[in-house]
């Protein structure tokens, strides 16, 4: 068994004025879906933050607040978010495959764990200290490297999935719009005849 510190770095890189450090987006807890791990909302530096949490491309970040409603993703953009998201990173590639982490972070024991050591009842929230003494079984480099290709294969799927399903509703709206917008030549009737 690994512990989660042994091969995970928080990192706590900081940036005190982002937007004149040419940052242009924010990731808030809100910007990430449940068990996504993409980022297709943010916002705003511009719009006004006091989030000086950095983050860059690579680096998984993992929701603390509210543990249990499973926010994990990979940052694709370099930017800024919450302190109540944490900014994680594999010590060394040679030991824990970075493309593996997200889903480690996204697994059940880790979610169980996560909610266990939570504190508060309103908000409750994780910390490091409790994090970093998570023990999970890590397969070498080459099964890593094969494991992570087959669950990145399960997600591309899985967006894919969902596009089509986006793509079909959208249709479905416009072609009703279409058949049932005002046409020149139907008799329009009431419903109740």
């Amino acid at each position: 068994m690994t512990k989660f510190a042994d091969v995970v770095t928080l990192s706590r890189a900081r940036i005190k004025d982002p937007l004149t450090a040419g940052i242009e987006r924010f990731v808030g807890l809100e910007h990430i879906e449940p068990e996504n791990l993409h980022i297709s909302r943010w916002g705003a530096v511009t719009d006004g933050i006091t989030f000086t949490n950095h983050f860059k491309p690579g680096q998984v970040l993992f929701g603390k607040r509210r543990a249990y409603q499973r926010k994990v993703a990979v940052a694709d953009f370099e930017g800024v978010c919450s302190g109540d998201i944490y900014v994680f990173e594999s010590k060394d590639p040679d030991k824990l495959l970075p493309e593996l982490l997200p889903f480690i972070c996204q697994s059940e024991g880790f979610y169980e764990y996560a909610v266990r050591t939570s504190a508060g009842s309103l908000s409750p929230r994780t910390n490091w200290k409790h994090l970093a003494q998570y023990e999970f079984p890590l397969p070498p480099i080459d099964e890593q490297r094969r494991i992570a290709e087959l669950l990145w294969a399960i997600d591309d799927t899985k967006e894919a999935f969902l596009r089509t399903i986006n793509k079909t509703y959208q249709l479905k709206k416009s072609t009703f719009k279409n058949i049932f917008s005002e046409k020149e030549n139907w008799a329009q009737k009431r419903i109740g005849d």
